[in-house]
Parts: C-alpha cells; structure tokens; sequence
C-alpha cells in the first residue's frame, strides 16, 4: 500500500507535517487551527523571511469553529471519504466554556447521531498561536469510495531514505 498526502486546496503555513495522510482505506488529519487564508498566508511568508510569526487575528469563536470544520471536511473528501467516516476527532479548546458553542456547530457537520465519531474535548493548556481552537481526526475510507479519491492536490508521498 502507498501513502498519499492530501491538502485539499487549503493554504499552506509551510509548517513540517502534511494536513491529510491516507494509507490504505484509513485516513490521518493533522491538527487544524482556524487560519484563514489571509493569516495562513502572513505566517508562511514571515516563516520564509526569518520573521516573528504574526500574532492570530482572533475572530468569533464560531466563525473559528465553522473554518476548521469546513478545512477538516475538504480534507476528508479530497481523501476520498465524507464525515460520516470519522471514527476519532481529539479536540483541544482554549476554553472549554466554548465546549457547548462548539458542539452545537460541530453537530452540523454530522448526518445524524449515530454518525457521530469517538471524540475527547478537552481544554489546552495553550493552542497554536493563541486560536480558539485545534481539532484533530482519524477516519477511513468506504469500500464503495476507496477508489474515488478526489482529483487534484493528491501527493504520492516519497519513500524513507534507506538506512545503511
């Protein structure tokens, strides 16, 4: 089986780790903050030029809750899958008293309970850069679907260097 790498279009920061990694019918995605593509953009440049990484803007908490699900949901499709296929999501509050906005919003993204994934919540000692929050998932791909990955921003990931 091949690892593939998946970013879905979504903007890089050029931080050292791929978004979404599918290796057979299971699929990783990476800890996702809320930057948008304006602040995505201000981090990677700064990280390019040696610079301080900006401070984050810090929207609404829901509109932060709505871009990392809306980025997590580009990912799992790019992948191949859909989030009903979710069957793990770790997420690290800033706050847990944003625990119930969260869960209100994260539901949407869900076709009903019995679709709902295993899930930890918990509240971070500190974030990424201060952002409301960071979510996390591991998922897998349909029978039905795992020949489908979507076109486009697909990597074949390369192979280790071999030791000597």
């Amino acid at each position: 089986m091949e690892k593939h790498n998946y970013d879905a279009g979504l903007p890089a920061t050029n931080a050292p780790f791929n978004l979404c990694v599918r290796h057979g019918d299971l699929i990783f995605i990476s800890g996702l903050p809320p930057f948008d593509e304006t602040f995505s953009k201000e981090v990677r440049e700064a990280r390019e030029q040696g610079r301080p990484v900006p401070p984050f803007p810090n929207p609404p908490f829901a509109e932060q809750v709505r871009l990392v699900m809306d980025n997590m949901k580009k990912l799992v499709e790019a992948a191949g899958s859909n989030m009903d296929c979710l069957l793990k999501v770790i997420v690290w509050l800033r706050d847990q008293r944003d625990a119930e906005e969260f869960d209100r919003i994260y539901r949407t993204y869900f076709s009903g309970r019995e679709a709902l994934p295993a899930r930890t919540r918990i509240q971070a000692g500190r974030t990424p850069m201060d952002c409301g929050l960071e979510v996390e998932a591991i998922g897998y791909v349909p029978r039905k679907l795992a020949h489908k990955a979507a076109p486009g921003r697909r990597r074949k990931a390369r192979r280790p260097a071999r030791r000597k």
